[in-house]
C-alpha cells in the first residue's frame, strides 16, 4: 500500500474511534439545514393566511382622499394586505403621525387629500409610506404595496410617487450588533474551557491533579477563575472597542446635527453601552458555565471543541435567522422557544435598549434569567466534576464490564461442570 494511503487510513481509523465526534460531524449539517428551513418557514409562512405558521401583521392606513382614484388606492392596499396576511387599521392622520412618533406601528400608509386631483390635473400623485427598518416583514409589505400601486396607476397612464420615510433610523450595523456580540461571546471562552478541562484529561495530568490533597471544588474554582481571567480580558477589549467606536462615530458626524440612535446616529449613550457590556458579560459567563459541563463528558480537546460547537450551533442558527426580525412578529410558539434559550435574552437586552429605546431596567428580567442558567450550569458542572469516574474512559469501563461478565460466565461453567 502506498504511503499516502497508509497515512490516510491511519487518520480515518483515529477519527472513527470517537463515535461521539463522528456523530456530531454527521448531525451538525442536518441541524443547520433544519434551522435555516425553519427560519424561512417562519418568515414566509407567516404571510400565508390560514397556513400552519400564519402570524397576522398590523399596519395603519389613512385615506384622506374621497375621490375615485383615492378609493382605488385604498382598494389596492387592502388587496395586497389580504394576500400577505396583514390586518389594516384605518386611523385619522393625527393618530397615524402619533403612532409613527411613538414607534407603535411598523407600517403606516397615507393617501393625501389631493391625491385624485393631482393625478387628474398633473398626472402625478404621491403616497406617503412610513416603515420600520427593523421589521423585515413590514419592509416586504411596503415594497409590495408600492409595486401594486405603481402598476395600477401606470395602466391608467398616471405616475405614482411614493415618499418613503423611516419610523426609526437604525443603521444596519446596529441591527447586527447584538447577534455579532452574542456569537463572539459564546465562542470566546471555548479555547480556554476546552484546554483547561479536556486538555488535562487528554494529557493524563488530570489524574495526577485529582490525587493531590486538594478538594475537587477548589480545583474547579481555580480553573473557573482562570477562565474568568480570559473573560475579563475579552470584556475589557469590548469596552475599549466600544469607546473607540463611539469616538469614531462622533468624529465622523461632528456638526451633522444628529446625536442619539433614535435621531439617526449609531453612537451609544452611556446607559446603552452599559447594557451592551452587561449582555456580553452574562453571555461569557453562561457559555463558560455550559463549557464546564461539556468538558466533563469529553475525552480530548478535539472532542470538547466538537461537542461545544455542535451544542451551540443550534441557538446560533436560531438567533441568526431572527436577529433582523422584530421579536413580536414571530409566531407565539417560536417566541416561546427562543425565550427558553438563554442566549436570546442577551440579544433582547441589547435590542430593546439600543434599537427600540426602552428604559434600561426593562433588561433586568433578561439578565436574571441568564444568570440563573449560568449558576445552574456551574452547579451541574461541580456535581459532574466530583464524580469518581470523571478520569475514567468508557473504553476502560467497558473492558472491566466485559471482564467481569467473562469471569462470571466462566465461574458459572465451572460450577455447572
Amino acid at each position: 500500500m502506498r504511503p499516502w494511503a497508509v497515512i490516510a487510513l491511519k487518520e480515518i481509523r483515529e477519527q472513527l474511534r470517537s463515535r461521539k465526534t463522528l456523530f456530531t460531524i454527521i448531525i451538525t449539517p442536518a441541524l443547520i439545514w433544519l434551522a435555516v428551513g425553519f427560519m424561512h418557514a417562519i418568515l414566509f409562512g407567516a404571510m400565508v393566511p390560514g397556513g400552519p405558521m400564519t402570524q397576522p401583521m398590523d399596519m395603519h392606513l389613512t385615506v384622506e382622499d374621497k375621490g375615485e382614484l383615492g378609493q382605488l388606492a385604498r382598494h389596492v392596499i387592502y388587496a395586497v394586505a389580504a394576500n400577505m396576511n396583514v390586518v389594516v387599521h384605518e386611523v385619522p392622520a393625527p393618530e397615524g403621525e402619533e403612532l409613527v412618533r411613538e414607534g407603535d406601528t411598523v407600517l403606516y400608509v397615507r393617501v393625501p387629500a389631493n391625491f385624485t386631483e393631482a393625478l387628474v390635473q398633473q398626472g402625478v400623485g404621491t403616497v406617503e409610506v412610513w416603515v420600520d427598518p427593523t421589521s423585515v416583514r413590514a419592509r416586504a409589505v411596503a415594497a409590495a404595496i408600492e409595486g401594486a400601486l405603481r402598476s395600477t396607476f401606470e395602466q391608467r397612464l398616471r405616475t405614482l410617487q411614493v415618499r418613503e420615510r423611516l419610523i426609526r433610523h437604525v443603521p444596519f450595523a446596529l441591527l447586527m450588533l447584538s447577534f455579532m456580540l452574542v456569537m463572539s461571546a459564546m465562542y470566546g471562552p471555548m479555547p480556554v474551557i476546552t484546554t483547561s478541562f479536556a486538555g488535562e484529561r487528554e494529557k493524563k495530568t488530570l489524574e495526577v491533579l485529582l490525587v493531590t490533597p486538594v478538594k475537587r471544588t477548589s480545583i474547579l474554582l481555580g480553573k473557573l477563575l482562570a477562565a474568568g481571567f480570559a473573560a475579563v480580558i475579552y470584556l475589557a477589549s469590548n469596552a475599549v472597542g466600544l469607546a473607540a467606536y463611539n469616538a469614531i462615530v462622533a468624529w465622523a458626524l461632528a456638526g451633522a446635527g444628529v446625536g442619539e440612535v433614535g435621531g439617526g446616529a449609531p453612537a451609544l449613550r452611556p446607559e446603552q453601552a452599559l447594557v451592551v457590556i452587561s449582555a456580553a458579560a452574562l453571555t461569557v459567563l453562561l457559555s463558560s458555565s455550559l463549557g464546564v459541563v461539556i468538558s466533563c463528558f469529553a475525552r480530548s480537546v478535539k472532542d470538547a471543541e466538537t461537542y461545544y460547537s455542535t451544542i451551540f450551533i443550534v441557538p446560533i442558527m436560531m438567533l441568526a435567522g431572527t436577529f433582523a426580525m422584530r421579536f413580536e412578529e414571530l409566531p407565539l410558539v417560536m417566541r416561546l422557544v427562543l425565550l427558553a434559550v438563554p442566549f436570546t435574552h442577551a440579544m433582547l437586552m441589547i435590542n430593546n435598549v439600543v434599537i427600540y429605546g426602552r428604559p434600561w431596567h426593562t433588561a433586568l428580567l433578561n439578565a436574571l434569567y441568564m444568570l440563573a442558567w449560568a449558576v445552574g450550569a456551574l452547579l451541574v458542572g461541580a456535581k459532574l466534576f466530583e464524580r469518581e469516574e470523571i478520569v475514567e474512559t468508557r473504553k476502560v469501563r467497558g473492558a472491566r464490564r466485559r471482564l467481569s461478565l467473562g469471569l462470571g460466565s466462566s465461574g458459572g461453567n465451572a460450577r455447572a461442570s
